[in-house]
């Protein structure tokens, strides 16, 4: 009875590939949940929120921060003139709000968390990718995409490091992954030349 051929080992680079599109699919996933929980709280947060109500937040925080600062004199010196610096930058910014036709701050905010929302599923479905591609690496099933992918991730990587114009560790490790894929995928063989080069 013959033997069935055996599978050559997993070389290093393969694994090493795997590994970290691994990592890097699930740090995007990660990455996208976490954002997801940040928007819902900011969300919840500015629900009622208006641009009378932001300014007063804002202009007592600023009140609280210039009496601790500059001292009680210069608080004196407001209120014998008479100046509510709360009651006055409260009023200029729903003056300019008003002027400018800008929608109700909370609705102006929730669209934007809308958009940024988006972006966080987006980037979670693209942890898929990395995902794939580990498993493909993983299981020897070399194909255009995973070529595709190492090359797309390179490039990103190689022009993150020439944009920042200094080293950067997330855009070396995005270079150094993509690398990784692309001479990983270029050292799988494809089933048949394996089979035929056990059975030689």
């Amino acid at each position: 009875m013959l033997d069935e051929p055996k599978e050559s080992p997993r070389g290093i680079a393969q694994i090493a590939a795997a590994i970290s599109n691994a990592l890097l699919g699930i740090a995007m996933i990660a990455a996208s949940l976490r954002g997801l929980f940040e928007i819902a709280v900011v969300a919840f947060d500015i629900a009622d929120q208006t641009w009378v109500s932001l300014g007063t937040q804002i202009t007592a925080e600023l009140g609280t921060q210039i009496a601790t600062e500059l001292g009680g004199d210069v608080a004196t010196l407001f209120e014998s003139f008479q100046i509510d610096i709360t009651v006055a930058l409260t009023t200029l910014l729903a003056t300019l709000a008003d002027q400018n036709n800008l929608p109700e701050f909370g609705a102006w905010v929730r669209q934007i968390l809308a958009l940024l929302m988006v972006a966080a599923v987006a980037l979670g479905v693209a942890g898929a990718a990395p995902l794939w591609v580990a498993l493909a690496l993983w299981s020897r099933r070399s194909s255009g995409a995973v070529l595709l992918f190492g090359a797309l991730l390179s490039a990103i990587g190689a022009f993150g490091l020439v944009v920042t114009g200094a080293p950067q560790v997330i855009w070396g490790l995005v270079l150094a992954n993509g690398v990784l894929t692309l001479v990983a995928s270029r050292t799988i063989r494809p089933p048949v030349l394996r089979a035929e080069s056990a059975q030689a």
